[in-house]
């Protein structure tokens, strides 16, 4: 930990000559400036706290006015022995010392609170002499023990007794809030449980909400707030809720809180908290229930969604914890604002996507460190601190303006889009001489199927880094041997087996979704601007459609989708793969042989889609191509590319060694190296000790993968093609409109003859 601390403080220091984010005024969702036109920015430095041999936890650190408190942990290897320290780091002369708390050997501490005097409330657990609770299980007992600032105990409060009488209540305590008179507020999942400055419990707060709690925080005012996920008012759903201690009960509920602040809400620069969303940080008012965004992680060069917890300095500054589960590197930095002028600027190159994940904002802080010409930023079209039926219509549409008008992103994430729509527009840049011309990167290193999949019009739109398949699986002796089968095939082997269901309850509207996943453009052409929904074949289609339930009640169902598949209810199922193990237990479950025949086709074609992830295309109209390559490539070709956690990679290199470590026999082994022997005495394989469960129930233990499961996947990453990502705007009308055919109000031709006006309208104005 020490050394991988060193190390993350001499990169990030490299990072402080990027261009930074700016101050920026509005409302959550609004958009930044551009680089040149921002007045502030935020410029990390950053701190490196840990001792040799020594590892510390970024999950509760907090800060107390000049000072940064963490647990400490460190082991003895002579003696085998370890350590659990409270920690205090000075933030003024980088001093450290241990907390001064007193522990049996048999207790340990969770969650604290320091405070500006040096007294620590805290949860304490201890181990020894656990009891049984009602119900019958293990419960150790756990207090909130007060410490002066020498360490000595106030009092302690016994935590089982004050949680045992609360119905459904979580006695796991996330975080401690204390107020200006010394009352605690211990935030769990039932609620905020009180206790006096005495140490005398005074019942729980129940949160208002059909929702979970996140946690809380003591705002710039002094008063006390529980942050929390409520589904029934509006909004994104978070929001906080104000706690009255002498009332003992909610006293006012604020929305449009953002989501992604962990356990813990600090107090803000100007307003009542400062809070992040994984991507931008804000400052929150609670009298107007509204953010006003003060700057982006990215634009620090620090990726939100390993922010662990901000506060604000005495000196004004912004300290951030990280937890980097991407590198395993953690840190802590500290901002500063400045003016924009006075820090370095880079050439700006914007990525348009729905939805900055982790994944893209690692892919940007890594190229931005290593750039000294380009700094790309992320437009993030959905708010979702602000989330309504509409944002995602609304987001689309966004984008298709800015496409069309100056304010173009040079790089757009195609995961989200529905790719077709945008090629027929002349959207994207060839990447093909991109990669012709690239030095580090040749056509032969990356599956060729999976290049022509994202190659629409002789165009070669993007290139995904890695990719899952998903497919529809039958028994053989039920679909025939032969991958791919058209609507009507798929009809006439429904109305072949009547009383049977086709798939394992499934909708109307997500029969719809399978049904169109590979047939749009059957009735929609985005080159011409015309569509077809007053076919025969789409006629077809809704009446088919309306032999499935409207909704499934899912808790009326107990039987698994094996067992069912087993006893002869369900005929398919859908598989998704996104390793080499999966597929085997499809195999067990349909007793045999099987066809991933793959989704139905308007002309019988195989419809195994390809769901591709890292994938991104070049904006025809951008002033920075070079650059948007640079940093298409940087992903593709990143060091750390054989640690794929996620799905299949596109390097042909990279997934032969997958398939040799997938097919690799290794053995259980001890702490020694030795292998670890069966009842016969026999090593035990490392694989086959996973296993798959049920609630009816049916499992499966995964076996060691054969050579003949990789190449049925592999013969699968063939055929595989990009779905066409059915627009939502064009289901949603026919979800709409379906529904009275469905309800018998309306017939097939004349539903159809209205989705087919209502699409043409929406498909002629977006084509």
């Amino acid at each position: 930990m020490k050394k991988r601390n060193r190390v993350l403080t001499i990169a990030l220091a490299a990072a402080m000559t990027v261009s930074l984010a700016a101050c920026g005024k509005g409302d959550s969702g609004q958009e930044q400036g551009t680089m040149a036109t921002r007045e502030w920015a935020y410029v990390p430095e950053y701190l490196d706290i840990a001792e040799e041999e020594e590892s510390i936890s970024y999950y509760d650190m907090q800060l107390t006015g000049d000072s940064i408190y963490y647990s400490s942990y460190s082991f003895d290897e002579a003696t085998g022995s370890s350590s659990n320290k409270l920690m205090r780091y000075q933030l003024a002369d980088g001093t450290r010392k241990e907390m001064p708390v007193s522990l049996k050997e048999t207790q340990n501490l969770s969650s604290y609170k320091v405070m500006e005097d040096g007294s620590i409330f805290a949860q304490v657990y201890d181990w020894s002499d656990p009891a049984q609770d009602a119900d019958g299980y293990t419960q150790n007992k756990q207090f909130l023990v007060k410490f002066d600032s020498q360490g000595k105990e106030v009092y302690s409060l016994d935590l089982n007794e004050l949680m045992e009488d609360a119905e459904n209540s979580n006695t796991y305590v996330r975080t401690i809030l204390v107020d200006d008179q010394g009352r605690a507020y211990l935030i769990s999942d039932g609620g905020a449980w009180l206790v006096d400055a005495e140490g005398n419990g005074r019942g729980r707060v129940e949160i208002n909400g059909d929702g979970w709690v996140n946690g809380g925080g003591i705002s710039k005012d002094g008063k006390v707030y529980v942050a929390h996920y409520n589904n029934t008012g509006n909004g994104n759903g978070y929001c906080i809720s104000e706690i009255d201690f002498d009332q003992k009960k909610v006293v006012g509920t604020y929305e449009n809180f953002p989501n992604g602040n962990g356990d813990n809400l600090s107090a803000g620069l100007e307003k009542d908290f400062i809070v992040h969303d994984g991507s931008s940080v804000y400052e929150y008012d609670v009298k107007t229930q509204s953010t006003e965004k003060l700057f982006d992680w990215l634009d620090s060069d620090i990726n939100g969604s390993y922010v662990r917890s901000i506060a604000v300095t005495e000196d004004g500054r912004i300290l951030a914890t990280m937890e980097d589960y991407d590198s395993g590197e953690n840190g802590i930095a500290l901002l500063t604002r400045k003016k924009a002028s006075e820090v370095p600027q880079k050439e700006e190159i914007v990525v348009a996507t729905m939805s900055s994940g982790s994944d893209l904002q690692a892919a940007a802080v890594r190229f931005n460190k290593s750039s000294d010409q380009y700094h790309v930023s992320i437009r993030q079209y959905v708010d979702y601190n602000n989330w309504n039926e509409n944002s995602w219509n609304d987001a689309i549409t966004r984008l298709n303006n800015d496409i069309t008008s100056n304010n173009c992103p040079d790089i757009i994430d195609l995961s989200s889009i529905n790719v077709e729509q945008f090629v027929a527009k002349g959207v994207f840049e060839d990447l093909a001489p991109y990669l012709e011309k690239s030095e580090n990167l040749k056509r032969e290193d990356l599956l060729e199927n999976v290049l022509q999949g994202f190659t629409y019009d002789g165009l070669l739109v993007g290139i995904p880094s890695k990719f899952s398949i998903q497919t529809v699986v039958g028994k053989t002796s039920d679909v025939g041997k032969e991958m791919g089968w058209s609507l009507d095939d798929m009809i006439a082997f429904a109305d072949a087996h009547p009383g049977v269901e086709l798939f394992d309850r499934l909708s109307k509207s997500t029969i719809m979704y399978y049904c169109m996943m590979y047939n749009e453009s059957a009735f929609v052409d985005w080159n011409t601007g015309t569509c077809h929904f007053d076919s025969p074949e789409f006629k077809s289609l809704l009446e088919f459609v309306n032999r499935f339930p409207d909704e499934i009640d899912w808790e009326q169902e107990s039987t698994s989708e094996p067992t069912r598949i087993q006893n002869g209810e369900v005929l398919l199922s859908t598989l998704y793969i996104n390793d080499f193990e999966r597929i085997q237990m499809y195999i067990d479950i349909f007793g045999g042989e099987i066809t991933c025949i793959g989704f139905p086709t308007t002309d019988g074609s195989i419809g195994c889609a390809l769901n591709a992830e890292e994938c991104y295309g070049i904006a025809a109209k951008s002033g920075k191509k070079d650059g948007a390559w640079d940093f298409i490539e940087s992903y593709l070709t990143k060091e750390d590319t054989e640690r794929w956690w996620w799905g299949f990679p596109t390097n042909k290199k990279v997934l032969e060694k997958r398939i040799q470590e997938a097919v690799e026999v290794k053995y259980l082994t001890d702490q020694d190296g030795n292998p670890i022997l069966d009842e016969n005495g026999e090593p035990i394989v490392e694989g086959g000790t996973s296993s798959i469960n049920y609630d009816d129930g049916w499992s499966y233990t995964y076996h060691q993968v054969t050579q003949e499961e990789v190449d049925m996947v592999l013969e699968l990453m063939d055929v595989a093609k990009p779905a066409s990502s059915s627009n939502d705007a064009i289901m949603s009308i026919i979800n709409e409109e379906a529904e009275a055919y469905f309800k018998g109000q309306k017939s097939v031709d004349d539903v159809a003859g209205i989705i087919q006006s209502r699409v043409n309208v929406y498909v002629s104005e977006n084509s």
